[in-house]
């Protein structure tokens, strides 16, 4: 962590208090925060966090013994040698967070959505780096632990973060962006992720617009020109707002597209300017992702050069519509999560990278969706039906009803089965591919799906007639 924090600096940030043993050297300043005994360095602060697996204050001897200066605790009884005590040391970090957040000069994109976060967070970061030192959150990253991980990992070298900030209630990223400070603000898309959760979608772009609205005056806010939703979003927004889309007011637009061989070609105007951009990823969700990318470099002054570059060598996040090839099967490996928008847009990417390859698809159940959760599934289940996929295979609980759906477009029984876990789904799917078989791969996070990618590429399943 650079630069140093001193020890009244964190102590005033979390409102805690010191506790040291007679004669302990307590440090003036720390030198970097850990949440992992095992990296604790000297001079470090390590976080004492208590998670579903284990218990942080169980650490601290090892960190201390490791070189860490000094403890934060929740538990005074856990302090060996200097400790600071707070009553949580979850939002203590991300008190300290903040604190080293303001001390840099760092421009910071913060960028949320229903679907999509994570995608235009690397977009973002790979157009960005073509001019700036950049710095990016890790991989679901995107809660209170993981965006105050991502600004303590700044430096005084990056003169742009990206950071995603993920939302599961009202007030959470007005939280994140209190602790972030973010002068640019993305909001990809508003879908029905989290229904269960807020109700609609207008509660959801209600938790989604507090983004925007803890913007500076002097701060920009990107948003989809065709979301329908948007006008809500702006609504208490006090900032420069640019529009990106293929309507024609987006100050971003979008025009020509053309699929090739797993991506796009397109023409990107950027104000008066344009550029043509080749998107080497599949599906037309990722242009709008690509779209809201290029938004941001344009905002942070990159030439259409610049941006057409960086979007050039984009590839997808992990688990995020991947392309492996195992053997003479395809897999579209997508096992991160689900909501019913990204269903769809992931049998866009199935119908145009699969070919005329034989189609099987294997879908956990979607989760968060409320009451009405089984006919989002069956809406699911009919777009899968008109695929034609030679298999369909629907994993966990709730999963039967994309079967309904599916049978209700009029796939075949014979073409449809249910298992009710990952686990359960491996025997089925090796048993329903054959050599050539293009299969899709996708499910809530609970479900797990990616121990099913995990299997199939242990070894190969070729072996069906």
């Amino acid at each position: 962590m650079s630069p140093r924090l001193t020890v009244a600096e964190v102590l005033a940030a979390t409102g805690g208090r010191l506790l040291a043993p007679p004669g302990a050297a307590v440090p003036e300043a720390i030198t970097g925060v850990v949440t992992d005994s095992r990296t604790a360095s000297p001079g470090d602060l390590f976080v004492a966090l208590r998670g579903p697996r284990a218990d942080g204050h169980q650490f601290v001897a090892d960190a201390i013994t490791r070189g860490a200066a000094l403890a934060l605790v929740a538990d005074p009884a856990a302090a060996v040698g200097p400790a600071i005590v707070v009553s949580d040391t979850l939002p203590a970090l991300g008190a300290i967070a903040a604190l080293h957040r303001g001390i840099l000069p760092t421009t910071l994109v913060g960028i949320t959505g229903s679907v999509g976060k994570t995608t235009t967070v690397g977009f973002c970061a790979q157009v960005l780096s073509t001019r700036y030192a950049v710095a990016r959150s890790a991989e679901s990253w995107n809660a209170e632990l993981g965006v105050a991980l991502t600004l303590l990992g700044l430096r005084e070298a990056h003169q742009v973060a990206v950071v995603e900030m993920a939302m599961r209630g009202v007030g959470q990223i007005r939280e994140l962006v209190e602790m972030a400070r973010p002068q640019i603000g993305a909001v990809t898309t508003i879908g029905e992720t989290h229904l269960e959760l807020l109700g609609s979608r207008e509660q959801i772009a209600s938790a989604k617009a507090e983004l925007l609205e803890g913007l500076p005056p002097d701060g920009v806010a990107v948003v989809n020109a065709d979301e329908g939703l948007t006008e809500r979003l702006l609504r208490d927004v006090r900032c420069r707002v640019v529009k990106v889309g293929f309507a024609p007011s987006a100050d971003v637009r979008g025009a020509d597209v053309t699929r090739t061989n797993g991506g796009h070609t397109f023409l990107l105007r950027l104000g008066e300017a344009q550029a043509q951009i080749y998107l080497p990823v599949a599906g037309m969700h990722q242009v709008r992702n690509a779209m809201m990318a290029a938004a941001i470099g344009w905002v942070l002054g990159l030439s259409p050069r610049e941006i057409a570059s960086g979007l050039g060598r984009v590839s997808p996040a992990r688990m995020r519509q991947q392309i492996l090839h195992v053997g003479e099967i395809m897999i579209i490996d997508d096992a991160y999560n689900a909501s019913p928008q990204s269903m769809l847009a992931a049998f866009d990417v199935l119908a145009q990278v699969g070919g005329r390859r034989r189609r099987v698809l294997a879908l956990g159940e979607m989760r968060e969706l409320g009451p009405a959760s089984p006919e989002f599934h069956r809406r699911v289940g009919r777009e899968a039906a008109a695929l034609e996929p030679a298999f369909l295979l629907a994993v966990g609980p709730t999963a039967q009803w994309y079967l309904d759906g599916a049978a209700e477009a009029g796939l075949s029984p014979a073409a449809m089965g249910a298992v009710e876990t990952a686990t359960d789904a491996i025997p089925v799917l090796r048993a329903a591919l054959r050599p050539g078989d293009v299969v899709l791969i996708k499910g809530s996070r609970a479900i797990e799906m990616e121990h099913v990618v995990d299997a199939l590429r242990a070894r190969e399943p070729v072996s069906n007639p």
